[in-house]
């Protein structure tokens, strides 16, 4: 039976501004030059993040809402910021766990047989995160540790199996900071079960992926490109010489769906 999406990442190890100008801004009224319109209570809202319940229970009240109303905004959006927890959200809190015992993979049903007041994040077995900055303690451990019985594992919501979608529609991917820039030209990689048969290694070409995403690019090393991975521990040269780089990015887009270690019914 088919595991749920690729690569469980063991190690990989890796071997060796534009300063602001001063603008003058115009502003021309003339309605003839109109270019484009809105309509404020319409496009400008309202944005409700991650609450607990008893924040909802102390918000979501006729006075609360009131005043919110009367404050004129239009929409108003809620967002669930459960990629910063490595979580899955499902809107309905009735369903089935992966492990009927209550652990491992929660699905929410489809038909909903109540009002539902709650709708939660479900954390995501063995995941992990080095660096995030919304909640810097929560899973937190290395990709790099050293330690060949720890690894990070994909998101099996994203995997074909779940979304009926190929794998490169919902590439999963990683990046690490190397601190500086570090002149790399290979990378080993010990994969786990799944893994990825068809991936990228690349590098960015800003300064920040994270803080300045718009200021470079993903780039594929020269060698970088995989078709047919194998699995195992893989040790990959990515270029003729030695490329000055400090952000690295593994980008998965096809996985081997061979079943995890833990059992075809960890899904």
């Amino acid at each position: 039976m088919s595991g749920h999406f690729y690569a469980r990442i063991l190690i990989a190890c890796v071997f060796l501004s534009l300063a602001a100008h001063g603008q003058t801004i115009s502003v021309d009224a003339t309605p003839s030059h109109m270019r484009k319109s809105f309509v404020p209570n319409q496009a400008l809202g309202a944005g409700i993040d991650r609450m607990n319940q008893q924040s909802i229970d102390e918000t979501f009240v006729k006075p609360v809402i009131d005043r919110v109303l009367e404050a004129g905004w239009g929409p108003v959006s809620y967002r669930q910021n459960t990629e910063l927890y490595t979580e899955a959200w499902h809107w309905n809190p009735t369903g089935t766990w992966s492990d009927p015992s209550g652990k491992g993979y929660f699905v929410g049903s489809s038909n909903p047989t109540e009002m539902i007041r709650y709708s939660y994040g479900y954390p995501l077995p063995h995941r992990g995160v080095t660096r995030d900055d919304g909640t810097e303690t929560v899973s937190y451990s290395r990709l790099t540790d050293g330690d060949s019985h720890t690894y990070w594992k994909s998101n099996p919501y994203l995997s074909h199996e779940f979304t009926g979608e190929d794998d490169s529609r919902n590439p999963q991917w990683v990046f690490f900071d190397l601190a500086n820039v570090q002149s790399v030209e290979a990378i080993r990689i010990a994969w786990g079960d799944p893994y990825a048969r068809q991936y990228a290694v690349q590098f960015f070409t800003g300064e920040d992926p994270i803080r300045a995403p718009t200021k470079g690019v993903w780039q594929n090393f020269p060698f970088g490109l995989i078709q047919e991975g194998k699995g195992g521990t893989a040790t990959i040269r990515l270029a003729s010489s030695p490329v000055p780089v400090r952000w690295v990015r593994i980008w998965m887009t096809q996985s081997s769906n061979t079943c995890d270690d833990h059992g075809a019914s960890d899904r």
